[in-house]
């Protein structure tokens, strides 16, 4: 499953935050964010914090249980930074 989000404001710190225990909801899925060529483990605080500041097109991909339901929390959270 895979999804993508448009970032037009800068990733603050706080949106990774929400991020991270967003996707660790779902223990049974591997989930992961690409921005700007980079593919990021996001159950990773670390690897997360590498977005910080970070604009453009995004895409969250998740595979396992509830995969589904995993990117349309994870889109959904991405574009409320748009709000």
């Amino acid at each position: 499953m895979k999804t993508y989000f448009m970032i037009q404001e800068k990733i603050k710190p706080a949106w990774i935050q929400e991020m991270v225990i967003k996707a660790n909801e779902f223990e049974k899925c591997q989930i992961y964010l690409e921005c700007n060529a980079l593919r990021i483990n996001a159950k990773s605080q670390l690897s997360m914090s590498l977005l910080n500041g970070m604009q453009g097109v995004c895409c969250v991909s998740a595979q396992g249980e509830n995969s589904r339901i995993a990117v349309d929390a994870l889109r959904s959270l991405g574009t409320k930074v748009l709000n």
